[in-house]
């Protein structure tokens, strides 16, 4: 007969095997105000560097095998089926970003050339991945299902901000994006049946009020 303890020695020692936190592990990180809803489908790296005040949904993998490759800030919000893996690369997520929901959120930067930099104040939602050597600024979106690698989106006002010239860079739609800058208060567009990629001001989207 399997007792409680047993089961539960059981699911540590196959986190321990694979490099992630026991539960009681996981569960120490509500001690610096973070919110972990569902430890037992929460996987966190023991190298990875957690803030204070993150939230995360069931369904949680934060993968790396070295430590300082994944460092989160805080406050930000990680919905379920978010992935991140960092084998050889690093990735760096500052505070107060949203992760989903709408089709989870994969990042990956799995070779030394790959390092990942998110800024602040950030929503990434619709089933986005994130790959190779990118940077998205503070305020910046990714807003569907997009694959976004070695490409950057510039600094800006969250989407919040009233002037949507002033708005970080944006990426929304569907397909790949590889290799573009696009710049603040600007929208890189891509669409199911073209892969062409349309920069756009935000104010074709969002007029300015008058």
């Amino acid at each position: 007969m399997i007792t409680n303890d047993h089961f539960l020695a059981k699911i540590d020692a196959q986190r321990k095997d694979n490099g992630f936190r026991t539960l009681g592990e996981t569960m120490e990180l509500t001690t610096c105000g973070n919110t972990i809803l569902d430890p037992f489908s929460t996987l966190i790296s023991v190298h990875a560097k957690i803030g204070r005040g993150n939230t995360f949904y069931p369904g949680i993998v934060i993968r790396t095998d070295n430590a300082e490759t994944i460092m989160l800030g805080n406050g930000n919000t990680f919905h379920a089926q978010t992935y991140l893996q960092a084998n050889g690369g690093t990735i760096i997520i500052g505070s107060n970003n949203q992760f989903g929901p709408e089709g989870g959120v994969t990042i990956k930067a799995n070779n030394p050339d790959s390092a990942i930099h998110i800024g602040d104040h950030g929503r990434y939602l619709g089933g986005v991945t994130i790959l190779g050597n990118s940077t998205l600024g503070n305020g910046a979106q990714i807003l569907g299902s997009i694959t976004f690698e070695s490409t950057s989106l510039e600094s800006g006002g969250s989407f919040t901000e009233q002037d949507p010239d002033l708005r970080a860079a944006v990426a929304k739609g569907q397909g790949l994006i590889r290799n573009q800058s696009i710049q603040q208060g600007h929208v890189a567009v891509i669409g199911e049946a073209s892969h062409l990629i349309n920069i756009l001001p935000q104010s074709h989207f969002h007029p300015k009020k008058t």
